[in-house]
């Protein structure tokens, strides 16, 4: 069994315990009006998963410098990273941040794509070559001058940046997994993360939501309130970044020390009132009418939650807007 089916396992086995296995299991919950009891157990899962993690991380401090996140899309990364921050400061670990858009090539640098565009999916297009030797000398505490890059300003900057005694180096991205990112690191010196929305929940007659559906709906929501991008746009992009991840990521999985579960119990009913409001004028002559009705019965097999009742912590509120933590 791999380390994706063992995580899912594990999980399902969790729902289970909980009476929660269905959409009308979700739907008899909310009914009963004991929302904020299926959100406060959902968010609590995820707080006791990242401070194992973080616990993990503290016992082997001494060797496991670098932490690196991986995902595919709309997983959570950036959210899961600010969390573990937190939970391993609580511990008295300090992290320090290194994001690996700050190490791409300029375009005219990068391999491109079957379209002749450049391919930001690929490991190529990154400068991993510095990214290595600066995370190498980091380890082996020398003072490092990294590279800040402003997408607004189109200017890159540089960083001093020093790792002290008990400190660690959190880097998140699709590449964290592919070991030719850190080749020149000891093996030892690592603590790969793999995160993934691994949905639990099963329409009534036993059929599971696809976790990449869940994704899918994640980024169609965060784009279109928050990244000023239409449905279309992110519909036509969506193969593309699918085939990146079954490229650059999947094929990794495996290789995580650990795998961290961003699905939530309670997300669909959040993201219903959403997605209804993004596709309320979709017509039936749309080229992506067929996904879309798709998606939208998904969504509306769930009763509704006010999003309000999300904490402002959960990594729901990546997608939704309104999170305490730096998106």
């Amino acid at each position: 069994m791999g380390r994706i089916e063992s995580c899912l396992k594990e999980y399902k086995s969790w729902c289970e315990k909980l009476g929660i296995q269905t959409i009308s299991d979700v739907n008899r919950i909310i009914k009963e009006n004991k929302t904020n009891w299926l959100i406060n157990i959902s968010e609590i899962w995820h707080e006791q998963n990242i401070s194992e993690i973080a616990r993990e991380i503290k016992d082997n401090v001494s060797k496991k410098k670098i932490v690196l996140i991986s995902g595919p899309s709309s997983s959570g990364k950036t959210t899961f990273a600010n969390k573990l921050q937190l939970h391993l400061e609580v511990l008295g670990i300090k992290a320090v941040s290194i994001s690996l858009d700050n190490y791409y090539k300029q375009e005219k640098d990068m391999p491109r794509n079957s379209e002749g565009k450049p391919d930001y999916e690929a490991l190529e297009s990154i400068d991993y070559f510095r990214f290595n030797e600066n995370i190498e000398q980091l380890i082996s505490g020398r003072q490092v001058n990294i590279p800040i890059y402003s997408f607004e300003e189109k200017l890159t900057t540089q960083k001093s940046l020093l790792l002290e005694k008990d400190e660690v180096i959190i880097v998140e991205g699709i590449h964290g997994l592919n070991d030719k990112l850190t080749f020149n690191i000891p093996a030892d010196s690592k603590y790969k993360v793999y995160c993934s929305a691994l949905t639990a929940l099963s329409y009534d007659d036993g059929t599971r939501i696809k976790s990449r559906t869940n994704r899918l709906i994640r980024r169609i929501i965060r784009d279109y309130f928050f990244r000023n991008s239409s449905y279309q746009f992110t519909l036509e992009l969506w193969p593309n970044v699918e085939s990146g991840a079954q490229e650059n990521i999947f094929p990794f999985t495996d290789s995580a020390d650990v795998i961290f579960n961003s699905s939530l119990l309670y997300e669909l009913s959040v993201y219903k009132s959403y997605l209804n409001n993004i596709f309320a004028k979709v017509s039936k002559q749309e080229a992506n009418y067929e996904k879309i009705s798709e998606l939208l019965g998904l969504v509306n097999h769930f009763e509704s939650i006010d999003t309000d009742l999300t904490p402002k912590t959960s990594l729901l509120r990546e997608f939704v807007g309104g999170s305490n933590y730096t998106i």
